[in-house]
């Protein structure tokens, strides 16, 4: 059965499609590996067919057919593409094909018409040419900062549940900072080194020599270990920098608040990140982000609130 009630769904069908077009013209537009953008081409044919296919569906229903203008989604994908690259856009598309496929398993018609197992194919296809390290790379940056900005922030506002002062507050979220971004470096660090360990000692048993195979492609996969180290100390000491800059710039009576609609806004910021790779809207993205984060915090000054109490009360 069609899960959105007719026509709103042939509309929506139809705008997505056309959407998708718009996208992979404007890739394949950009990319001058001409193999690479005879991929993006052909995919853009394949949506505009998918989309005549909906438009079709439309008219047989006796509905109107709107002018066509691309969402801002998708300005903002060509955009990104033009300024950062293809590879930056490419996770957020294949996330969006998978989740059209799904969709259109769950549609009778577009079901029958091959579109679900065809959108499927067009993430297998971006799949096998998109470059991982880049969308690793991404994915690492966005989840890194976001674990610094919501650790320290529910760390400050436990402390400040339990009623201490605004100097003690932001002396917690200076120790804060430096004791997790020190932490995030130093498991990286072991991590990567544990990996390239175990794929040189791989390597040496199917060369059979104890030397060192450093120039060896799984050793090479496993990554560097300082610069690795460094990544994760930087981005999580720039997320749990966030709540702590009200506490350094606004006057004395102002910080607590300022550092909880710094951090909101943060995590609003952090979740429209995300929905690069979750294929749900932005707002969605942003809010969820918004509301887990909030209530974390929220939880953490009451424990603070009720430790205070209940040490308090024990004098």
């Amino acid at each position: 059965m069609t899960p959105w009630p007719e026509p709103a769904r042939l509309l929506r069908n139809w705008r997505d499609e056309l959407d998708s077009a718009a996208l992979y013209d404007a890739l394949a537009h950009i990319e001058r590996d001409r193999y690479q953008r005879a991929v993006y081409e052909e995919l853009a044919g394949a949506e505009r067919r998918h989309a005549a296919f909906w438009e079709e569906r439309l008219r047989a229903a006796g509905q109107w057919i709107p002018s066509f203008r691309p969402a801002l989604r998708t300005r903002i994908l060509i955009l990104l593409a033009r300024r950062l690259g293809i590879g930056f856009v490419v996770p957020s598309v294949i996330a969006r094909e998978m989740k059209d496929g799904d969709a259109y398993a769950r549609q009778d018609d577009a079901r029958a018409a091959g579109l679900a197992h065809d959108e499927q194919g067009h993430a297998a296809a971006l799949r096998r040419r998109s470059d991982s390290g880049i969308a690793n790379n991404l994915r690492a940056a966005v989840l890194g900062a976001n674990d610094g900005l919501a650790s320290n922030f529910c760390l400050m506002m436990g402390v400040a549940g339990a009623g201490v002062s605004t100097t003690t507050i932001l002396l917690t979220g200076i120790a804060g900072l430096v004791s997790g971004s020190s932490s995030m470096a130093l498991g990286e660090w072991l991590s990567v080194t544990n990996a390239r360990e175990l794929a040189s000692s791989q390597a040496n048993r199917l060369v059979g020599t104890r030397a060192t195979e450093e120039t060896h492609s799984e050793v090479a996969l496993a990554g560097n270990a300082a610069s690795a180290a460094m990544f994760s100390l930087v981005l999580f000491a720039l997320g749990a920098l966030v709540p702590l800059l009200p506490f350094c710039v606004l006057p004395m009576a102002l910080r607590i608040d300022g550092s909880i609609a710094l951090s909101v806004a943060a995590l609003f910021v952090l979740g429209l990140a995300t929905s690069l790779f979750n294929a749900r809207s932005a707002l969605f993205s942003g809010l969820r982000q918004v509301a887990i984060g909030s209530a974390a915090a929220a939880v953490t000054y009451l424990v603070g609130e009720a430790f205070a109490a209940l040490a308090g009360a024990s004098h």
